[in-house]
């Protein structure tokens, strides 16, 4: 429960940014920002505003001492956890921890500061924030999932409007020709750039090619080195269903007061006496995966569409009173809200076929026990997939530049 609580402090941080998705919900006005655009009927969210680089102020100075402990053999599970990420990550953290211990490490009275931090450089150093995108990318998974094969609707493909797609891909270039902070170190692979010097010395490539070819090589680093992915048309394992419920709790459910009382006084949402009462909000969803960089554009269907799409299908019932509402509520945003929230069990019931009230907890090992209950009549068990744990991995030692020169210097290779 604790571990939850923090995750759930870092989806706070979130989606309380400024960004092309959110608005805050709790305003007084039921319109919506002039800069915001919404058609239902294509569920379209546009924005004429750039996103602005977000820092934080932790409010301490022990960013040396956490980043230290990330490379701490007692810290790190034995499970290769940095081989499981990109090597960016590994740099980028191990960077940082090089600058902080610098500036922290200088004589007395010339120490400087290591914080504030850009959102972006947090969410790749620090373990909170990457812990929460692999608990989006959960549900980006369970999503597309469910769209291929439990969704009852299909989503029409976009026209082009003059030659360019209608995805709202407005986004990705946002912050272009704005100053972002730069990284002191930037970390790429040695056989990339000697490939870009030797090419330059021979004359083989111009300066301005050669340069956007450095400019690339960075972003080369992002790719993992060993690639994973769930066994096409399986259904995930009992234990990912519960990782994908949480997921959809952790980023969609907004911080709740510990008793009834403290929610009337604080105006938050009041604890509720089973998981399935749970109210997610589609807005708060979209919100933190636009800010863990999960919301891609450029496939089809979109997410947005999908997520859409599945808030649809899983009320059953356009008149069903799901009482969400706060019972002492008087916002003017009421029915805002209702179209925007929809309570858990209703969500795992669409997306899994998971039965309601059971009795789970949202803790380990009591919520995985046992299997959970999946309703008969749901796409899940009439689909007849079989159901797995397993998943795909590709890595091939000739071509991984981390692993090929230890073959090629083999006495016994053929090369």
């Amino acid at each position: 429960a604790g571990t939850l609580s923090l995750e759930r402090c870092f989806a706070e941080v979130l989606s309380r940014v400024e960004g092309p998705w959110w608005w805050n919900s709790s305003s007084s006005s039921s319109t919506l920002p002039q800069d915001v655009s919404t058609d239902e009927s294509t569920s379209r969210t546009t924005t004429t505003t750039t996103n602005k680089t977000a820092l934080l102020y932790p409010g301490h100075e022990y960013t040396t001492d956490l980043l230290m402990r990330q490379f701490d053999q007692k810290t790190i599970p034995n499970d290769g956890y940095w081989t499981r990420l990109s090597p960016s990550v590994f740099f980028t953290t191990a960077s940082h921890y090089l600058v902080s211990a610098h500036r922290r490490g200088l004589p007395s009275g010339q120490k400087l500061l290591t914080v504030p931090t850009p959102l972006d450089r947090e969410q790749v150093v620090n373990p909170n924030f990457r812990s929460l995108k692999r608990r989006g990318e959960a549900v980006v998974n369970a999503l597309r999932f469910w769209y291929e094969f439990g969704s009852k609707n299909v989503i029409p493909d976009r026209v082009e409007e003059d030659g360019v797609p209608v995805s709202g891909a407005i986004l990705n270039d946002a912050n272009e020709g704005e100053k972002q902070l730069q990284s002191i170190f930037t970390t790429v692979y040695s056989a990339d750039l000697d490939r870009v010097v030797r090419d330059l010395r021979s004359g083989n490539v111009t300066a301005s090619l050669a340069a956007d070819r450095i400019e690339s090589l960075q972003s080369r680093l992002d790719d993992k080195v060993i690639g994973r992915r769930p066994i096409p048309s399986t259904l995930p394992s009992h234990k990912n269903v519960y990782v994908g419920v949480v997921a959809m709790a952790v980023l969609g459910s907004a911080p709740s007061a510990v008793t009834v009382w403290d929610a009337n006084i604080m105006g938050m949402a009041p604890p509720v006496d089973s998981t399935d009462r749970i109210v997610i909000s589609k807005r708060r969803l979209i919100a933190v995966l636009d800010g863990l960089g999960l919301l891609a554009h450029d496939t089809s269907p979109r997410l947005l569409d999908i997520i859409h799409l599945l808030w649809q299908e899983a009320r059953l019932d356009s008149d069903l009173n799901l009482d969400i509402e706060h019972p002492n509520s008087r916002d003017v945003e009421c029915s805002l809200k209702i179209e925007d929230q929809i309570e858990l069990g209703l969500l795992k019931l669409a997306l899994f076929g998971v039965a309601f009230n059971q009795p789970s907890k949202f803790c380990l090992p009591c919520g995985v026990s046992r299997k959970p209950k999946y309703v008969e009549q749901s796409w899940v068990t009439t689909s007849k997939l079989r159901r797995t744990s397993g998943e795909l991995v590709r890595h091939d030692p000739e071509t991984c530049l981390l692993c090929r020169d230890v073959l090629r210097k083999c006495p016994y290779s053929v090369k």
